[in-house]
């Protein structure tokens, strides 16, 4: 294994550390360089497959519904290099990365297919405001969630978390100019911890 293969292996376990820790937008930036790095490599010695399970280990670290667009470049490459590679997975099919493609794509054209019929046709059970669909949520994401994690460093993540984290994330998203609707104004009859 090349040095840069070594690199984003080392990058990918930081990032799953992010996640156990609760801290998965810090993944970003590291999924970012990841991903250059793994576009870039040029070693005889990694295969089509096998980069092709570092895009998937990759977007297994991301939130796919705030950042879709990064995703969707990901998804669009591993599906490349898995039609590339000789070798075939039982695990990771190019026909499971389609199925993923097709539903981000779904997620970020409004126009195509409004929130319901996507909740409905991807068997996601909670409504979301529409906004988070859009570019400008993509492209703020990682500035918002810091900032959300700032604001509640050092309140414990038990019951009841979720509603200080969004109001935290409405009263930043709100100097944005964007006007969100969190989770429970979007299923009012659901209950949350």
């Amino acid at each position: 294994m090349s040095k840069d293969a070594d690199r984003i292996v080392a990058l990918v376990k930081k990032m799953r550390k992010h996640s156990e820790n609760q801290e998965m937008y810090l993944n970003l930036p590291l999924a970012q360089k990841a991903f250059a790095m793994l576009e870039a490599l040029d070693d005889p010695e990694e295969d089509a497959l096998g980069k092709a399970y570092a895009c998937d280990a990759i977007v297994e670290q991301l939130p796919e519904y705030d950042v879709p667009r990064f995703v969707l470049s990901i998804l669009r490459r591993e599906l490349a290099w898995l039609e590339e590679s000789a070798e075939k997975s039982e695990r990771l099919t190019p026909e499971g990365v389609k199925e993923e493609i097709a539903k981000l794509e779904d997620y970020i054209n409004p126009d195509g297919i409004s929130m319901e019929e996507f909740c409905k046709k991807h068997h996601r059970f909670l409504l979301f405001d529409p906004v988070e669909r859009s570019q400008k949520w993509e492209e703020i994401y990682y500035e918002v969630e810091e900032e959300c994690y700032r604001h509640l460093k050092g309140v414990p993540r038990g019951m009841g978390f979720c509603f200080g984290y969004w109001a935290a994330k409405r009263g930043v998203l709100a100097k944005y100019g964007i006007d969100w609707q969190t989770p429970h104004m979007m299923n009012p009859r659901v209950m949350f911890d």
